[in-house]
């Protein structure tokens, strides 16, 4: 089928980022994301500039040539974008990734995921400047109606089985290498607070068991614990997963005052 990519001309890698992400978006059960020339060029001129540099960074020093502002938010008005109230902004960046790869990667680990399973989206943008990947994401806040997204879904399939948590920055499990795959779970609500956790998310109980009723071992996180997090939750277990293994996911949650139990089984590739 046709795809909207939200304007008439995007450029071959944000639509190959794009069709990337709209499959995990549809995955998720979520609405697609579409693309915005403004976010698209703030995007590219940031990938510009890392690859101009040789460095991964999420701020430009306006003594460097290429500069286009310091933050993403910055950016995105210098690519004349309005930074406006009721919107936040997201930006995630990769090293040695093509756009569809880079979307893949992000989607393994933890706190770089969570722009992609934020449900309310308003437009994303993404650039590629050889090895260097970076996307923008603005969405409203809040995020909209009361919702939670766990991902892995239920009824996946081939997920894999670890996650170097070394290789991201924060690292979400600081005294471990190579880690299980990171299940989390992404909330919204019609209404937010100041600070680091707007929807008071908070995980009561979580579990994650294999198909044997074996409990599997599992770092547990929400946003009242880590700064990073603010609309998303994690379970990460310490050691990878078993091949071609169904496991079942519980995380009991409260978030705007409501507590829910959100689960979902899943089956790791062969």
């Amino acid at each position: 089928g046709t795809t909207d990519y939200g304007y008439s001309n995007p450029g071959a890698d944000a639509r190959m980022a794009l069709e990337r992400t709209n499959c995990f978006r549809n995955l998720m059960g979520l609405e697609p994301g579409i693309l915005h020339p403004n976010v698209d060029e703030a995007s590219q001129s940031h990938a510009d500039y890392m690859g101009m540099h040789d460095t991964i960074t999420h701020y430009e020093d306006p003594s460097m040539t290429g500069y286009t502002g310091e933050a993403v938010w910055d950016r995105l008005v210098s690519a004349g974008y309005a930074r406006e109230p009721g919107n936040s902004w997201a930006e995630v960046v990769a090293y040695g990734y093509g756009p569809a790869d880079s979307i893949d990667g992000w989607m393994k680990t933890v706190y770089h995921r969570i722009p992609y399973t934020t449900p309310y989206w308003r437009v994303v943008g993404f650039g590629q400047n050889g090895d260097y990947s970076s996307m923008s994401f603005v969405s409203p806040y809040p995020n909209g109606p009361r919702t939670a997204v766990i991902y892995p879904v239920d009824g996946q399939y081939d997920v894999p089985l670890d996650f170097n948590s070394d290789i991201e920055w924060p690292d979400p499990a600081p005294s471990h290498g190579v880690v299980g795959y990171p299940i989390t779970v992404t909330v919204a609500a019609e209404r937010a607070i100041d600070g680091e956790n707007p929807y008071n998310l908070t995980v009561l109980d979580a579990s994650l068991v294999d198909e044997a009723g074996i409990r599997v071992d599992c770092i547990v996180s929400d946003p009242n614990g880590d700064e990073y997090l603010n609309n998303t939750a994690f379970m990460l277990p310490i050691a990878p997963l078993n091949q071609d293994t169904t496991y079942t996911a519980t995380m009991v949650v409260e978030w705007d005052g409501i507590e829910e139990v959100i689960t979902a089984t899943f089956t790791t590739e062969p």
